[in-house]
């Protein structure tokens, strides 16, 4: 009997001191976290595999432009343009008839002279150029005749 009443002692000793480390710190401070990352991590193992990946978009080299050849009409079947007056419009980026019977006469003058040519027909040029942007070629032959 001496034996369980000293156990009986020893027991109600540690209760009266009380725990080297409350109750409410294990709870609060191990296994609450715990319990979180574990939650975190079963959540995120059952996600489907779109729903883990991250949203970050990555860069990827985009390819080079590759521009159209562009359809440059022929000058030349306009009276009065040769091929040097054709070629200083096609460094001038004026490719079709149409943009040649539309564009600014002081402009298109402008750029002939920076090229030392006469800018004495522009207005003819523009009158055939349209004819031939409406591809009305019988009135293009009037009009040179």
């Amino acid at each position: 009997m001496s034996m369980t009443k000293r156990r009986e002692e020893v027991s109600c000793e540690a209760d009266s001191k009380g725990r080297l480390i409350p109750r409410w710190f294990w709870t609060l401070f191990v296994c609450l976290p715990l319990g979180l990352m574990a939650w975190w991590f079963l959540r995120w193992f059952f996600l489907p595999s779109y729903m883990r990946t991250s949203s970050v978009e990555i860069e990827a080299p985009r390819a080079r432009v590759v521009r159209q050849p562009v359809k440059k009409d022929d000058f030349q079947r306009l009276k009065g343009i040769g091929p040097k007056t054709a070629g200083v419009l096609y460094q001038a980026r004026v490719y079709s008839f149409e943009q040649l019977a539309l564009m600014d006469r002081d402009k298109l003058a402008g750029i002939l002279k920076d090229h030392n040519l006469s800018a004495r027909g522009i207005d003819f040029w523009q009158k055939q150029a349209a004819l031939a942007a409406a591809e009305d070629w019988k009135g293009l032959q009037k009009l040179q005749e």
